[in-house]
């Protein structure tokens, strides 16, 4: 299991972007302190309210300078062709590669709100076959000497890409997939899947899985293989000491949650490719013991409520699990990055190395003691039957 740490630097009125991004720094370098494997941000456009991170690609150098360990992961770039050329996308990707020593990977999606999509021009009709082509273009470009493409939204001539990365065969590449048809498609092109972040529940996230599982046994690769199944945790993370103080910050989170999902609503009315956006009008947002405990949104608690959370993505078979640790005071999204680097990671990390109560250490000692008792009487019966030599005593020696 992989820990992913995922802000999108979400600015309070009042605040400023400058001050913001100075936090989020610091919230990533403790990050990497306390054993978070990965952080990643959303390519979000002119947002509103809820997202700050417009441009990764110059965020993420300054971060992997300041570095040493941790992995970054966009999440993701938005191929829509007016808004990323695919070649270049695959000359950044390439040139972090670089800058990071190999700590960088590459998600991919189209966009999910109609403020970036209009405001760029993007039909959303479109920027499903613009994606799918701008993914092979980046395959082709990172992975061959030389490459071309033709189709209907890239003609490339042979061409080489440079700067050449570090990573082999190249930076690991996942899609964010939000419906069946694209869990499907991610797996049939051998590449990791970005799912959850609906608030379906767990039974959703696990078919889900279950489908991306069977897509790749059935499918024939033409790249290495990338396989990764990685659940988006969307509303947020928040691991505080009891759950009452997580609970209180996490219901702050409930306005940014319903400012996304009004923009999957409303896209699910511009084109069938967005439709199965709109399940989330059926969602009762008021019901906290299903937001926070069954919507699959929410990892919120104590950091054992958060291990029982974390330990139902494991069960389901989820590689990794991407968090967003947003929308609340710089002071409480430290608190809880550190309260989960220190006591929930370790328990799927290394749990033998996690210190037990002495109690719990006591009740196994008291329990083992019966059979430690009978293997002594059975050696100390054993040696009464041999001689000062060693050797056993037979039944005609001893008479």
């Amino acid at each position: 299991m992989r820990f992913i740490f995922m802000s999108e630097g979400e600015t309070v009125p009042g605040h400023t972007h400058e001050h913001r991004y100075r936090e989020l720094v610091e919230e990533v370098l403790l990050a990497e302190e306390v054993g978070f494997d990965a952080f990643g941000t959303s390519e979000q456009h002119v947002a509103i309210g809820t997202a700050t991170t417009s441009a990764p690609e110059v965020l993420y150098p300054y971060l992997m300078a300041l570095t040493s360990r941790i992995r970054f992961i966009h999440l993701v770039t938005l191929l829509p062709t007016r808004m990323n050329h695919a070649l270049r996308v695959a000359e950044r990707l390439a040139t972090e590669d670089i800058l990071s020593n190999g700590r960088v990977e590459l998600g991919v999606g189209r966009g999910n709100t109609t403020l970036a999509l209009r405001a760029f021009e993007v039909e959303p009709t479109e920027n499903k076959a613009q994606l799918i082509e701008g993914l092979e273009v980046i395959r082709r470009a990172l992975h061959n000497d030389v490459f071309s493409f033709v189709g209907n939204h890239y003609k490339i001539p042979p061409r080489s890409l440079v700067p050449r990365g570090i990573q082999h065969p190249y930076p690991p590449i996942a899609m964010a997939a939000g419906s069946p048809g694209s869990v499907r498609k991610a797996a049939e092109l051998g590449i990791g899947a970005i799912v959850g972040g609906f608030y379906l529940g767990f039974e959703f996230v696990e078919n889900m899985l279950g489908i991306y599982d069977e897509a790749l046994a059935e499918a024939t690769h033409v790249y290495p293989l990338q396989a990764q199944k990685l659940v988006a945790v969307a509303g947020g993370m928040h691991c505080a000491e009891s759950r009452d103080e997580a609970y209180k910050w996490a219901r702050s989170l409930k306005e940014t949650v319903a400012l996304s999902t009004d923009a999957y609503d409303r896209l699910s009315k511009l084109s069938a490719d967005y439709q199965y956006m709109g399940a989330v009008k059926d969602i009762d947002f008021d019901d906290e013991r299903y937001l926070f405990e069954d919507s699959s949104g929410f990892i919120v608690g104590d950091p054992d409520d958060c291990v029982a959370q974390v330990q139902r993505f494991a069960d389901l078979g989820a590689d990794a699990i991407v968090m967003r640790i947003d929308g609340l005071p710089h002071r409480e999204l430290m608190k809880s990055i550190e309260l989960f680097g220190k006591y929930v990671i370790p328990r799927f990390k290394n749990p033998r190395a996690v210190v037990r109560p002495a109690e719990t250490i006591l009740e196994d000692i008291r329990a083992m003691r019966p059979a430690h008792y009978a293997e002594l009487e059975a050696f100390e019966h054993s040696a009464a039957q041999r001689d000062p030599r060693g050797h056993v005593v037979t039944a005609g020696e001893a008479r």
